[in-house]
């Protein structure tokens, strides 16, 4: 009895594990083709947002595909990209295919033109602190198992330039009130300013209902 209950155990863990990696790559593979699909029309001014959790529950089907159901938060990806000086929005999961709305409130390309050079540079840094407060030549880092993440990746002509951070970096304080010394870095980053403002489109844009289902996937 003992052992088959460590063999379903390791099957389990071996199916969810392809789960986890079918998820992944599928949906990179349809934003992918999305992206190339833009390149092909000399689209060349594209950004890929997302905002997701890590760890968080999703539910799959035997075969590793994510099951679809409107009350499940999935980890959608959005795309904006310029055409025609407008800026177009759509948003890809594996559930829906979406129609492309017009945004017409994108100070988010602005925000990385007047600041290309800077923002490209730009690190976020880990959640750091000094263990002994009149010690400060050592540093110590804290990291957690799971947390929100936030990234963008811009495409602009030849060029990629991606970010990435996640919600624990940008605390001010842990739960135990030890002060993250990073936390002013981080926050005044422009790739941070330019995140908020993607992530306000976004989330303005589900509050509203904008996107429109096309047909499922």
């Amino acid at each position: 009895m003992t052992k088959r209950i460590l063999f379903l155990f390791i099957l389990f863990l071996n199916l969810f594990g392809n789960a986890q990696t079918n998820q992944k790559n599928g949906l990179n593979e349809i934003v992918s083709n999305y992206i190339k699909k833009l390149q092909n029309q000399k689209t060349d001014n594209i950004c890929v947002y997302k905002n997701y959790c890590v760890g968080c529950h999703l539910d799959f089907d035997a075969d590793g595909n994510e099951i679809c159901d409107d009350n499940q938060i999935n980890p959608s990806i959005y795309i904006f990209y310029k055409k025609d000086r407008k800026t177009l929005l759509t948003k890809i999961n594996y559930c829906w295919e979406f129609s492309e709305v017009i945004v017409s409130d994108d100070e988010f390309w602005k925000i990385y033109f007047s600041n290309q050079k800077k923002l490209e540079k730009e690190k976020f840094k880990e959640f750091e602190y000094y263990p002994y407060e009149n010690f400060k030549e050592v540093k110590c880092t804290l990291l957690v198992d799971h947390s929100g993440v936030q990234s963008f990746k811009l495409i602009i002509k030849n060029k990629i330039i991606e970010k990435e951070f996640n919600s624990f970096q940008m605390k001010e304080k842990d739960d135990s009130g030890t002060f993250n010394i990073n936390y002013k870095h981080n926050t005044n980053l422009k790739s941070k300013q330019l995140i908020d403002t993607l992530e306000k489109i976004t989330s303005e844009a589900e509050k509203n209902n904008t996107f429109k289902k096309i047909k499922s996937r």
